[in-house]
């Protein structure tokens, strides 16, 4: 077995949230061992919340002090930092966390020197930087919604954390450096306490003392064996439990918590009780006769919330994962984001239905994927090598001059290829948007300082006018929603009529799609020929004169 990699964790804390701190130290474990964990900020100013996720996760807080305002010292200190990790020769790689592209020509030497380099940062990174490393991690996409939060979901967080964790003296630190760790620096003094001690008194489930926090104690039954089962004048009525059922679930996320966890709240706020009264002996029997809430299995959620799960197949499954794949290309789908997606939307026993035991063997069954630890990725098809003509041979041979400037006229740029580089960007970045000035550096560095003169344009805009389906706004450029839409139903109907006419003709094929997609023309993507757009697309192929699934 492989030696793990020892990896070097340095955090930009002025450009990341604290409130990913635990999924920053999950993501970067995964490549190897964190032998050396640091963060970077102005700690005299408080670290932009990272002190308390900092403290538990034993990284160490290095001290930039800001000399002069507007002048940013952190990302100096950290790249300093880096290169002395380099050349002490104590590391195998360096996870980087930030969205700021200014660390892009460490990156770069960082992977010179032959060490990984994994980055991680928020979906505004600039793709100079995300393209500099080996693997790069968008926060926002597998964390999706990790640090929005209100009060309901703060109450509930700090209850679970509580009831997980109580010893009867349970530090209130702990518990704010919790609350810091998942959502950022909460604005307690927006929910309406001046403290966060203050947001602690407010809960009815629990008892403050001093700096102390633990869970009230439960009502005291009698001592006879008669009294815990038998109704008395202070026991609940069948309303007062259900209107306690419903206010709790509505602070649970999407109105819904499992069975026992229920059970649990009724019996923290009333003691134990004796459900024979109201003609059902089971806790889960009350629930099933109250017309205010709903049960599925061992979930219980309020009866406004009932959905009706959908019974999944092979080919839907096959087309879930292949559509998220390709949604997270090229950074990859995390697996667990994805079966939870598939869960919610199929119910918990999908995989059964569809007859696998694990996740990850169902999603290994996908020919046109791949999985590679906690992530899936489309399978690209290879490139089919192109020979030399003798004709080519010979005339190189001839003239050794011709020879060498082909060889340069090889890399001018392509109106086609330059196309397809563009819609690529902007597909990666369909929301957030391609800085112009980052993608001319990108085109610039790839087909040469003169592509624009090469081309016939004189500026990046007047090339971008004639590429269809995307658009320049704010010195940024978007993909057009109903373009990328339109491609994907393209795509997918490539992919359905190859894998269903096992070898039809690509002439039908372009009947086909003229007919269902009248506005198509695979020119408006860089191909001259429609074969080539054939050949794009993942999981098929264009086989002569017919189109085929790829094997």
């Amino acid at each position: 077995m492989a030696e793990e990699k020892k990896l070097a964790l340095l955090i930009d804390s002025d450009n990341v949230s604290a409130k990913y701190a635990q999924f920053i130290l999950q993501e970067a474990a995964k490549y190897g061992e964190l032998t050396c964990k640091r963060i970077y900020g102005d700690w005299e100013k408080g670290g932009n919340g990272w002190h308390f996720p900092a403290l538990n996760n034993s990284i160490l807080p290095v001290q930039q002090t800001c000399y002069i305002a507007g002048k940013n010292a952190t990302d100096f200190s950290m790249i300093i930092d880096a290169m002395d990790l380099l050349y002490s020769g104590t590391v195998d790689g360096f996870v980087l966390v930030t969205s700021d592209s200014d660390f892009t020509r460490l990156a770069i030497r960082l992977r010179e020197a032959g060490k990984l380099v994994i980055g991680i940062g928020e979906v505004k990174t600039p793709l100079a930087f995300t393209s500099s490393c080996h693997h790069f991690s968008y926060l926002n996409q597998v964390c999706e919604n990790a640090g929005d939060y209100d009060e309901k979901i703060l109450r509930k967080a700090v209850l679970d954390y509580v009831r997980e964790n109580d010893d009867g003296r349970l530090d209130l630190t702990k518990i704010n450096a919790f609350l810091t760790s998942r959502y950022g620096n909460v604005d307690f003094d927006a929910l309406g306490f001046k403290r966060f001690s203050g947001f602690i008194d407010s809960f009815s489930e629990l008892q403050r003392h001093s700096a102390f926090v633990s869970l009230k104690s439960r009502p005291q039954e009698e001592n006879s064996p008669k009294a815990e089962i038998s109704p008395n004048k202070n026991s609940p009525n069948e309303a007062e439990i259900t209107n306690v059922i419903v206010e709790f679930l509505k602070r649970q996320e999407g109105g819904a918590e499992e069975l026992t966890k229920v059970s649990d709240y009724v019996t923290s706020t009333f003691g134990k009780v004796d459900f024979s009264q109201f003609g059902s002996k089971k806790f889960a029997k009350f629930i099933d006769k109250r017309p205010e809430l709903a049960r599925k299995n061992t979930v219980v959620s309020l009866a406004a919330n009932k959905t009706e799960v959908v019974k999944i197949t092979g080919e839907a499954f096959s087309e879930e994962i292949v559509k998220y794949a390709s949604d997270n290309m090229p950074a990859g789908g995390n697996l667990g984001q994805l079966n939870s997606m598939l869960v919610k939307k199929y119910g918990k026993n999908y995989l059964a239905e569809l007859g696998f035991s694990d996740f990850t063997t169902a999603v290994s069954s996908v020919k046109t994927v791949k999985t590679e630890k906690n992530f899936v990725y489309i399978v690209k098809a290879e490139p089919k090598k192109k020979t030399k003509t003798d004709q080519a041979v010979k005339t190189e041979a001839e003239n050794p001059k011709k020879k060498a400037s082909a060889k340069a006229a090889a890399e001018k740029p392509d109106l086609n290829a330059v196309k397809r580089d563009i819609l690529a960007s902007c597909a990666q970045e369909q929301d957030e948007g391609v800085l112009l000035p980052v993608l001319g550096a990108v085109l610039s560095q790839k087909y040469g300082k003169d592509y624009l003169k090469d081309l016939g344009f004189g500026t990046v805009k007047k090339l971008i006018a004639q590429i269809k389906g995307v658009t320049a706004k704010s010195n940024k450029l978007y993909i057009d929603k109903k373009f990328f839409e339109r491609t994907q139903q393209i795509e997918d109907f490539v992919f359905n009529f190859a894998k269903d006419s096992d070898g039809c003709s690509i002439k039908m094929l372009s009947s086909k799609i003229k007919k269902n997609f009248p506005e198509f023309d695979f020119g408006d993507y860089g191909y001259a020929k429609f074969s080539d757009f054939i050949n794009a697309i993942d999981g098929v192929r264009a086989d002569g004169y017919y189109v085929v699934p790829e094997k």
